[in-house]
């Protein structure tokens, strides 16, 4: 959901809506029942259907998929272990750290991704983000 509302899909949304609304409201008087009902289908698109269908998705795809995991942050790179099995990033292998209000998301180079929730990182958010941050750059420039 946060993808969803935080990318140039949530600009196209909220234009979809304002235009479903504005034209359902002036056409509503001279419009034949058919056209009524295509723009009520046509607002509730944007506004319920797509949240619900985004929602499920998420849901089906995490249903039964919770293995424990656990990353650990070091100078090196990112340590990962999830169900018995363990992986080395490089922190060259990190494309970018993007912090939302209750999230922060780490993008991977191979399109993986992780996301760490605020309640997750505690008081420790802008300290993380700025250490992941820092990493990158000092990777990008060559001084790993």
């Amino acid at each position: 959901m946060y993808y969803a509302y935080s990318s140039y899909l949530a600009i196209i949304n909220i234009i979809c809506i304002i235009s479903a609304a504005a034209l359902l409201i002036k056409l509503w008087a001279t419009s034949p029942p058919w056209f009524r009902c295509f723009l009520v289908l046509f607002l509730m698109l944007f506004t319920v259907i797509q949240p619900v269908t985004v929602w499920f998705r998420s849901k089906r795809q995490l249903a039964g998929n919770l293995p424990d995991l656990t990353l650990v942050f070091t100078d090196e790179g990112i340590s990962i272990t999830a169900d018995g099995e363990h992986q080395e990033k490089k922190w060259d292998q990190v494309r970018a750290v993007v912090k939302k209000p209750t999230i922060v998301v780490l993008y991977m180079a191979d399109g993986m991704g992780y996301i760490l929730r605020n309640s997750v990182l505690g008081n420790t958010k802008e300290e993380f983000v700025a250490f992941v941050r820092e990493k990158i750059r000092n990777d990008r420039m060559g001084q790993s």
